[in-house]
């Protein structure tokens, strides 16, 4: 037993230097199970901590796409868990645990109807935080690349709506409103700044003082006329499309290496 939990550590201390240095995933709050630490573990056990380019390549391509569908957050996630451990047992790797993402989804990219509905409870916001955060995505006020350990209150990485709260309520559904296509991530005293001010206002600004790129590395329309209130939902559809080319474009650029 000894040497077993020895073993367990070390897998475990790889599957979390793996998890913040080949996945940028800074935080556990940035994963939609903590039982991706004990697959990526087992899997680097069985390679004895050697992995090969390949491995690496796909079992991070494996980990974003199964994070994003909650492969272990829906049903049975200890049956889940056992089945993908069974599949490394077996002498299958990243490939095998994407087969069966697969089957379970049915596809491995992303759809605009993903987004539909979708808040900050889904997993695929933490997908949209990290494949943002790999475009170069920075904070409206600062400058700041996106981050979860930045210091300081007003630098801690917030998310905001686009389109404040107080200003569509009366106007749309909670669900609607709430939608990762109205989010951005922004540090907590720009959120502040920009409290309930219409998005036809400060977002003219936002290109004045820091250009074109800051919209579009945050996967924001530029079409000033999706920003009146009466545009909402043609603005979450528009963004919805961009939303999901750059996480595929994300996916694709993992997976390619």
């Amino acid at each position: 037993m000894q040497k077993g939990w020895e073993e367990a550590k070390e897998g475990l201390r790889f599957a979390i230097n793996f998890l913040r240095t080949n996945a940028d995933i800074e935080d556990e709050s940035l994963l939609s199970s903590p039982l991706f630490f004990i697959t990526i573990a087992y899997f680097s056990h069985l390679k004895n901590q050697k992995m090969t380019k390949k491995d690496s390549r796909l079992l991070l391509y494996w980990l974003y796409i199964a994070n994003a569908r909650g492969r272990y957050s829906r049903g049975s996630t200890e049956t889940l868990l056992d089945a993908d451990l069974a599949v490394l047992k077996k002498g299958g790797g990243p490939q095998e645990l994407l087969d069966t993402v697969q089957q379970q989804f049915g596809r491995l990219t992303i759809d605009i109807s993903d987004f539909v509905g979708r808040g900050a409870g889904s997993p695929m916001f933490s997908l949209v935080f990290l494949a943002l955060k790999a475009k170069g995505a920075k904070d409206w006020k600062t400058g700041l690349g996106l981050s979860l350990t930045h210091q300081g209150k007003y630098h801690y990485i917030q998310y905001h709506h686009i389109f404040p709260k107080a200003l569509i309520k009366q106007k749309y559904e909670r669900q609607e409103i709430n939608e990762i296509a109205n989010m951005a991530f922004v540090s907590g005293r720009f959120n502040r700044e920009i409290s309930d001010t219409k998005p036809e206002k400060y977002i003219p600004k936002i290109i004045e003082s820091r250009g074109e790129e800051a919209l579009s590395t945050h996967a924001i329309p530029l079409d000033s006329d999706l920003y009146s209130i009466e545009n909402y939902r043609k603005f979450l559809e528009a963004r919805r499309k961009m939303l999901t080319d750059e996480v595929n474009a994300f996916f694709e650029k993992v997976k390619e290496g």
